[in-house]
């Protein structure tokens, strides 16, 4: 067994998790779009048996494939040069992020129409604040050098999947151990070299060197989200049959939450009061009133006499009925369900304000000193 911290054997109990969510299968033919983890999980998936494809772009990228041994292809991801169902299985693992977001549901689709079965692997946005911060930081600096980071929460990415693919199953992987302080220096070092290399303004880096050197700072991973689609009715395979790292042993899964004692159980609530059973009631339209058949009417009343005449009453005073009001005139309490005029503010608050978005930190090594896909 390799000797690992426990954190990083946590990290490798997730990558476990993802690769039975995958359910590769010797024989399958792939497409992937990415290479994360520098093409750690398209060599796996070569070694079981696979027959992979990787869309690339830059010549580096192709480069790379090749030396993996799989199949290279040339091309946008938003327009796949394959056939519909040219392959069993189409990911795009730690891809999407680092695009256009305008064009996240045309990858998707594209996806979706070349695969059988579609598959997205994405980190979720961060939860706590240095994180946030890194995020936000890190995108900022992407942006302006033309690039893109941002990490969307899960539903986001299963609306797009949903779409397109009749089931969806979705997944998110999350970590239960917080890696050492120390690991937060080390992070933020990478994410530095990386932005370095890629040329990131100076006042960027100059932030995320202070993050840094702070001793106090706690940096929480993040968790992973794992989406598969299929045509409505398709049965979905279940893992992979062999394991994505055969000689480490991952962590264990997480303990199930520990049963409270009956002693210390909360009192369950009082049942509510028993309802009387609902009762038939007959009408008799002569007497115009409803009783219950079970019920027995009261006895007649005696017949009394009528009481003697009285002087009639003066007739009511009427008053003058009111003239309609002008036109344009408004109604002295308001027309009833009246909308505003056009001069007035918009039902409801008027315009919706922006929509907010996840973010997410995370990096790619830069490859051969260029900037990652």
């Amino acid at each position: 067994m390799t000797d690992v911290s426990d954190f990083q054997r946590e990290s490798y109990r997730i990558d476990e998790q993802i690769w039975d969510a995958l359910a590769l299968r010797s024989g399958e033919r792939a497409l992937f779009l990415g290479l994360a983890n520098e093409g750690a999980w398209v060599a796996r998936a070569l070694e079981i048996g696979v027959d992979v494809t990787v869309l690339a772009a830059t010549d580096a990228q192709l480069a790379m494939v090749e030396k993996l041994g799989a199949t290279a292809m040339r091309g946008s991801a938003t327009m796949i040069p394959a056939t519909e169902n040219a392959y069993d299985v189409a990911i795009a693992m730690h891809f999407l992020h680092e695009i256009d977001p305008g064009f996240h549901a045309q990858v998707v689709a594209e996806l979706a129409r070349t695969g059988k079965r579609t598959a997205i692997v994405e980190p979720s946005p961060p939860a706590d604040p240095l994180g946030k911060r890194i995020a936000a930081l890190y995108a900022r600096a992407k942006r302006e050098g033309g690039q893109f980071e941002s990490y969307q929460p899960l539903e986001y990415w299963r609306k797009l999947l949903s779409v397109v693919k009749g089931d969806v199953w979705q997944n998110l992987f999350t970590f239960t151990r917080v890696p050492p302080k120390f690991a937060v220096a080390e992070t933020v070092s990478l994410i530095l070299d990386a932005m370095v290399i890629e040329e990131m303004p100076k006042a960027y880096l100059d932030e995320l060197r202070e993050l840094a050197a702070n001793r106090d700072a706690q940096l929480l991973p993040l968790s992973r989200i794992v989406l598969v689609g299929v045509p409505a009715g398709v049965p979905l395979p279940h893992g992979s049959g062999s394991a994505f790292r055969p000689n480490v042993t991952p962590a264990p899964p997480p303990p199930a939450p520990r049963e409270t004692p009956a002693a210390l159980a909360p009192a369950p609530p009082a049942p509510p009061p028993p309802i009387a059973p609902y009762q038939a009631v007959s009408h008799d339209p002569a007497l115009g009133f409803g009783f219950a058949p079970d019920q027995p009417l009261a006895p007649p009343r005696p017949p009394q006499a009528a009481p003697p005449p009285t002087a009639a009453a003066p007739p009511p005073v009427v008053s003058p009925t009111p003239p309609p009001p002008a036109a344009g005139a408004p109604a002295p309490f308001g027309a009833p369900f009246a909308l505003p005029g056009d001069d007035e503010e918009a039902p409801f608050g008027g315009a919706a304000g922006e929509p907010k978005t996840g973010f997410g930190w995370a990096w790619e090594p830069p490859e051969d000193g260029q900037p990652p896909s």
